[in-house]
């Protein structure tokens, strides 16, 4: 396989690194993919798929941040149900008080398994809120997604005193969407965006199972000890979408 650089990730995050690309057997993705947000729309028309990138695709469904939607995430997911494997769909999610204001019906009132109290409760319901948002913003028909990803990156707001309001909402993101949607739930980051917001690679979503890896040359890479490494994204596709394998 040919070596690639990678300038751009998902939401932004601009990280370079070059390498071979290597797949393994872990989790429910075999292969090599690529996941889409409007930037793979042209006037909300998908652009054509690279043929060599079609196991599996994911599609963003908010537009960059929590509580907005992506304007062409019906169009790719319709393109991306008609792969070879069910899709999957990725979700922005942030802490901000600020956000509390968004929580309401089954959020404003769920309680944490997790045991969050006080003002870290209030968190995870913002969590809780966004992913019931993301939810509703979807119609995916009779096609079950493959899984669910919450994508955690710098890009947007996080508490940079406490770290545990962002673990709290992060929590309540990833419990909330394995309660709607009944499939998997995973986390896209990579290390030192992980390590910002979060605890550090220690901290595992109660209600994540995998990692998709940013960035990462094989599946060796991590930010959180406790996910399995289900993906790794690197490069792009001949179609200007990020390219990602299956570990």
């Amino acid at each position: 396989m040919p070596r690639f650089l990678l300038v751009l990730t998902i939401g932004g995050a601009i990280l370079i690194a070059t390498a071979r690309p290597v797949s393994a057997n872990n989790g429910p993705y075999v292969g090599q993919g690529y996941d889409a947000s409007s930037y793979q729309c042209v006037k909300g028309v998908p652009v054509a798929l690279d043929p060599e990138y079609t196991s599996f695709g994911i599609v963003r469904v908010t537009g960059g941040r929590p509580f907005t939607a992506d304007s062409c995430r019906q169009k790719l997911w319709d393109q991306a149900s008609t792969g070879t494997s069910a899709p999957s769909l990725y979700v922005n999610v942030a802490y901000s008080g600020a956000y509390g204001r968004r929580v309401s019906d089954f959020c404003s009132t769920a309680n944490s398994p997790e045991g969050y109290g006080g003002k870290y409760l209030a968190a995870y319901r913002i969590g809780c809120a966004e992913s019931s948002f993301a939810f509703g913003q979807i119609t995916i028909g009779n096609v079950k997604p493959t899984a669910w990803w919450l994508d955690v990156e710098i890009g947007n707001s996080w508490s940079s005193s406490d770290r545990s309001l962002n673990q709290a909402a992060i929590d309540g993101a990833a419990d909330r969407l394995s309660s709607l949607s009944g499939v998997a739930v995973g986390v896209y980051s990579y290390p030192s965006a992980w390590n910002t917001i979060t605890s550090g690679s220690s901290f595992k979503p109660a209600s994540a199972s995998g990692s998709w890896v940013a960035a990462a040359a094989d599946c060796t890479a991590t930010f959180s000890t406790g996910l399995q490494p289900w993906l790794r994204q690197f490069g792009t596709t001949s179609s200007g979408a990020d390219a990602d394998y299956a570990c």
